[in-house]
Protein backbone atom coordinates (compact mmCIF):
# COMPACT_ATOMS: atom_id res chain seq x y z
CA UNK A 1 0.00 0.00 0.00
CA UNK A 2 1.47 3.47 -1.05
CA UNK A 3 0.74 6.84 0.35
CA UNK A 4 0.57 9.89 -1.84
CA UNK A 5 2.32 12.77 -0.44
CA UNK A 6 1.36 15.27 -3.07
CA UNK A 7 0.32 18.91 -1.66
CA UNK A 8 -2.26 21.06 -2.92
CA UNK A 9 -2.37 24.39 -3.65
CA UNK A 10 -3.09 25.72 -0.30
CA UNK A 11 -0.22 23.71 1.08
CA UNK A 12 2.04 24.50 -1.13
CA UNK A 13 1.55 28.25 -0.81
CA UNK A 14 1.66 28.19 2.85
CA UNK A 15 5.15 25.95 3.41
CA UNK A 16 6.46 28.83 0.47
CA UNK A 17 5.15 31.56 2.54
CA UNK A 18 6.40 30.08 6.10
CA UNK A 19 10.02 29.20 4.39
CA UNK A 20 9.48 32.63 3.31
CA UNK A 21 9.33 34.28 6.90
CA UNK A 22 11.76 32.35 8.16
CA UNK A 23 14.23 32.62 6.28
CA UNK A 24 13.53 36.68 5.82
CA UNK A 25 14.15 35.73 2.34
CA UNK A 26 10.19 37.57 0.68
CA UNK A 27 9.60 35.79 -2.43
CA UNK A 28 7.97 37.75 -5.44
CA UNK A 29 4.89 36.86 -5.43
CA UNK A 30 3.62 32.94 -4.87
CA UNK A 31 3.84 30.87 -8.30
CA UNK A 32 0.28 30.61 -10.70
CA UNK A 33 -0.10 27.04 -9.87
CA UNK A 34 -0.95 28.17 -6.13
CA UNK A 35 -1.88 31.61 -5.98
CA UNK A 36 -5.03 31.90 -4.32
CA UNK A 37 -7.68 33.45 -6.81
CA UNK A 38 -10.40 34.05 -4.26
CA UNK A 39 -10.68 34.65 -0.61
CA UNK A 40 -12.07 31.49 0.17
CA UNK A 41 -8.54 29.83 -1.54
CA UNK A 42 -6.73 32.32 0.45
CA UNK A 43 -8.32 31.87 3.71
CA UNK A 44 -7.82 28.19 2.72
CA UNK A 45 -3.95 29.08 2.67
CA UNK A 46 -4.34 30.51 5.61
CA UNK A 47 -5.34 27.40 7.72
CA UNK A 48 -2.47 25.78 6.33
CA UNK A 49 -0.06 28.11 7.30
CA UNK A 50 -1.44 27.80 10.73
CA UNK A 51 -0.87 24.01 10.88
CA UNK A 52 2.22 23.70 8.98
CA UNK A 53 3.81 26.61 11.24
CA UNK A 54 2.98 23.93 14.67
CA UNK A 55 1.79 26.78 16.58
CA UNK A 56 -1.72 27.43 18.92
CA UNK A 57 -3.63 30.27 17.70
CA UNK A 58 -3.96 32.59 20.66
CA UNK A 59 -6.39 34.92 18.47
CA UNK A 60 -7.27 36.51 15.27
CA UNK A 61 -6.17 39.81 13.90
CA UNK A 62 -8.45 42.00 11.20
CA UNK A 63 -6.54 44.28 8.37
CA UNK A 64 -8.13 47.10 6.61
CA UNK A 65 -10.40 47.73 9.06
CA UNK A 66 -9.42 51.74 8.68
CA UNK A 67 -9.90 53.63 4.86
CA UNK A 68 -6.45 54.60 5.41
CA UNK A 69 -5.52 51.02 5.12
CA UNK A 70 -8.19 49.92 2.61
CA UNK A 71 -6.23 52.47 0.55
CA UNK A 72 -2.87 51.79 0.58
CA UNK A 73 -3.60 48.36 0.01
CA UNK A 74 -6.34 49.08 -2.70
CA UNK A 75 -9.15 46.42 -1.18
CA UNK A 76 -12.74 47.80 0.36
CA UNK A 77 -13.20 45.27 3.04
CA UNK A 78 -12.01 44.03 5.68
CA UNK A 79 -9.97 40.29 6.21
CA UNK A 80 -8.96 38.41 8.90
CA UNK A 81 -5.81 36.01 10.12
CA UNK A 82 -4.78 34.58 13.34
CA UNK A 83 -2.64 35.29 16.47
CA UNK A 84 -0.22 32.46 17.27
CA UNK A 85 0.62 32.40 20.83
CA UNK A 86 4.61 32.36 20.51
CA UNK A 87 3.85 35.77 18.86
CA UNK A 88 1.78 37.21 21.19
CA UNK A 89 3.51 39.59 24.23
CA UNK A 90 3.11 41.83 26.95
CA UNK A 91 4.36 45.42 26.80
CA UNK A 92 6.79 46.36 26.84
CA UNK A 93 8.19 44.20 24.47
CA UNK A 94 11.82 44.04 22.65
CA UNK A 95 11.91 42.28 19.50
CA UNK A 96 14.89 41.58 17.72
CA UNK A 97 14.51 43.78 14.08
CA UNK A 98 16.42 41.03 12.14
CA UNK A 99 13.67 38.17 12.78
CA UNK A 100 10.94 40.10 10.36
CA UNK A 101 11.76 41.00 6.44
CA UNK A 102 10.28 44.17 7.86
CA UNK A 103 8.15 46.01 10.41
CA UNK A 104 5.03 47.73 10.23
CA UNK A 105 2.99 49.04 13.70
CA UNK A 106 -0.14 49.40 14.00
CA UNK A 107 -1.91 50.48 17.35
CA UNK A 108 -5.29 49.10 17.67
CA UNK A 109 -8.20 48.05 20.38
CA UNK A 110 -7.98 44.20 21.48
CA UNK A 111 -10.70 42.22 23.31
CA UNK A 112 -10.13 39.02 25.29
CA UNK A 113 -13.16 36.69 25.28
CA UNK A 114 -14.76 36.00 28.52
CA UNK A 115 -16.61 33.09 26.83
CA UNK A 116 -16.76 30.53 24.05
CA UNK A 117 -18.23 31.82 20.51
CA UNK A 118 -18.59 28.46 18.49
CA UNK A 119 -19.78 28.76 14.83
CA UNK A 120 -22.82 28.89 13.70
CA UNK A 121 -24.73 29.21 9.61
CA UNK A 122 -26.91 32.10 11.05
CA UNK A 123 -23.06 34.30 12.21
CA UNK A 124 -23.62 36.32 15.73
CA UNK A 125 -25.33 40.18 16.39
CA UNK A 126 -23.31 42.70 17.68
CA UNK A 127 -24.43 42.61 20.56
CA UNK A 128 -24.17 38.96 21.42
CA UNK A 129 -20.86 39.19 20.80
CA UNK A 130 -20.30 42.31 22.89
CA UNK A 131 -21.75 40.37 26.07
CA UNK A 132 -19.10 37.30 25.39
CA UNK A 133 -16.05 39.91 26.21
CA UNK A 134 -14.36 39.80 29.35
CA UNK A 135 -11.82 42.63 28.95
CA UNK A 136 -10.17 45.01 26.96
CA UNK A 137 -5.83 45.47 26.07
CA UNK A 138 -4.35 48.42 24.12
CA UNK A 139 -2.49 46.88 21.64
CA UNK A 140 0.02 47.46 18.90
CA UNK A 141 0.22 44.56 15.79
CA UNK A 142 3.31 44.07 14.07
CA UNK A 143 2.76 43.39 10.43
CA UNK A 144 5.46 41.72 8.14
CA UNK A 145 5.35 39.13 4.72
CA UNK A 146 7.12 36.94 3.10
CA UNK A 147 5.93 38.30 -0.06
CA UNK A 148 7.80 41.12 -1.76
CA UNK A 149 5.83 44.00 -2.54
CA UNK A 150 3.12 42.64 -0.29
CA UNK A 151 0.52 45.71 -0.73
CA UNK A 152 0.43 45.12 -4.23
CA UNK A 153 0.02 41.25 -4.28
CA UNK A 154 -3.80 41.19 -3.73
CA UNK A 155 -5.65 40.54 -1.00
CA UNK A 156 -6.57 36.83 -1.23
CA UNK A 157 -2.02 36.53 -0.99
CA UNK A 158 -2.54 38.51 2.03
CA UNK A 159 -4.60 36.50 3.67
CA UNK A 160 -3.11 32.70 2.94
CA UNK A 161 0.34 34.72 4.50
CA UNK A 162 -1.48 34.69 7.59
CA UNK A 163 -3.24 37.71 7.24
CA UNK A 164 0.58 39.41 7.47
CA UNK A 165 0.50 39.14 11.23
CA UNK A 166 3.82 39.15 12.74
CA UNK A 167 3.32 39.74 16.65
CA UNK A 168 0.57 41.25 18.80
CA UNK A 169 1.94 43.46 21.88
CA UNK A 170 -0.90 43.68 24.40
CA UNK A 171 -0.97 46.72 27.19
CA UNK A 172 -2.70 46.70 30.62
CA UNK A 173 -6.22 44.92 30.87
CA UNK A 174 -9.65 47.00 31.21
CA UNK A 175 -12.33 45.20 32.62
CA UNK A 176 -14.56 47.76 32.78
CA UNK A 177 -14.39 49.15 29.33
CA UNK A 178 -18.12 49.23 28.57
CA UNK A 179 -17.98 52.55 30.29
CA UNK A 180 -15.99 54.17 28.07
CA UNK A 181 -16.87 55.69 24.30
CA UNK A 182 -14.54 53.45 22.54
CA UNK A 183 -15.27 55.00 18.77
CA UNK A 184 -14.43 58.87 20.43
CA UNK A 185 -11.47 57.20 22.11
CA UNK A 186 -8.69 58.65 21.54
CA UNK A 187 -5.21 57.22 20.53
CA UNK A 188 -1.66 59.02 20.21
CA UNK A 189 1.35 56.96 18.23
CA UNK A 190 5.31 58.59 18.96
CA UNK A 191 8.16 56.68 17.21
CA UNK A 192 11.36 57.59 19.13
CA UNK A 193 9.35 60.42 20.84
CA UNK A 194 8.31 62.46 17.97
CA UNK A 195 4.66 62.16 17.03
CA UNK A 196 3.80 59.36 14.24
CA UNK A 197 0.19 59.43 14.47
CA UNK A 198 -3.42 60.09 15.77
CA UNK A 199 -6.51 58.39 15.47
CA UNK A 200 -9.72 57.34 17.32
CA UNK A 201 -11.26 53.90 17.95
CA UNK A 202 -14.02 54.70 15.34
CA UNK A 203 -11.42 54.62 12.44
CA UNK A 204 -11.89 51.16 12.74
CA UNK A 205 -14.97 50.02 11.24
CA UNK A 206 -17.05 52.62 12.96
CA UNK A 207 -15.98 51.14 16.22
CA UNK A 208 -13.49 48.17 17.62
CA UNK A 209 -16.81 46.36 18.72
CA UNK A 210 -17.68 46.58 15.38
CA UNK A 211 -15.02 45.01 14.03
CA UNK A 212 -14.90 42.90 16.57
CA UNK A 213 -18.27 41.17 15.33
CA UNK A 214 -17.30 41.20 11.77
CA UNK A 215 -14.01 38.95 13.05
CA UNK A 216 -16.81 36.68 14.57
CA UNK A 217 -19.55 36.13 12.44
CA UNK A 218 -16.89 35.71 9.29
CA UNK A 219 -15.68 32.58 11.16
CA UNK A 220 -18.87 31.40 12.57
CA UNK A 221 -19.94 31.53 8.34
CA UNK A 222 -16.87 29.59 8.15
CA UNK A 223 -17.73 26.91 10.78
CA UNK A 224 -14.88 27.81 12.94
CA UNK A 225 -15.33 29.29 16.70
CA UNK A 226 -14.23 32.08 18.72
CA UNK A 227 -12.77 30.73 21.98
CA UNK A 228 -12.67 31.87 25.91
CA UNK A 229 -9.09 33.55 26.31
CA UNK A 230 -9.02 34.14 22.87
CA UNK A 231 -7.68 37.66 22.23
CA UNK A 232 -9.44 39.64 18.64
CA UNK A 233 -7.32 43.07 17.83
CA UNK A 234 -9.19 44.82 15.56
CA UNK A 235 -7.44 46.77 13.07
CA UNK A 236 -5.58 49.93 13.03
CA UNK A 237 -6.43 53.33 14.24
CA UNK A 238 -3.64 55.45 13.50
CA UNK A 239 -1.39 55.74 10.84
CA UNK A 240 0.84 52.96 10.39
CA UNK A 241 4.62 53.59 10.80
CA UNK A 242 7.52 50.99 9.48
CA UNK A 243 10.00 50.51 12.02
CA UNK A 244 13.84 50.25 12.11
CA UNK A 245 16.07 48.50 14.40
CA UNK A 246 17.12 50.55 17.50
CA UNK A 247 13.71 52.12 16.99
CA UNK A 248 10.62 52.44 19.63
CA UNK A 249 6.75 53.11 19.12
CA UNK A 250 4.72 54.05 21.97
CA UNK A 251 0.49 53.88 21.61
CA UNK A 252 -0.87 56.01 24.28
CA UNK A 253 -4.66 55.16 25.04
CA UNK A 254 -5.33 57.79 27.19
CA UNK A 255 -7.26 56.21 30.44
CA UNK A 256 -6.21 52.62 29.00
CA UNK A 257 -2.52 53.00 29.23
CA UNK A 258 0.10 52.81 26.98
CA UNK A 259 1.66 49.85 24.80
CA UNK A 260 5.55 50.00 24.07
CA UNK A 261 7.44 48.04 20.96
CA UNK A 262 11.02 48.64 20.80
CA UNK A 263 13.72 46.71 18.09
CA UNK A 264 17.15 45.95 18.89
CA UNK A 265 19.61 45.16 15.86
Amino acid sequence: MTTSTAKGPAERAAGLLLAARRARRPIEALPDDCRPATLDEGYLAQDAFVALSGGVVAGFKIGATSAKAQAFLGIDAPFAGCVLKDDLHDSPAVLAAARFPFRLIEPEFAFRLGRDLPSRSDGYLPEEVAAAVAELHPAMELVTSGLQDWRNQGVASLIADNGVNAALILGPACANWRELDLPRHEVTLRVNGELAGTGVGGNALGGPLTALAWLVDHRARRGQSVAAGQVVTTGVVTEFVELDAGDEAVADFGALGEVRLAFTA
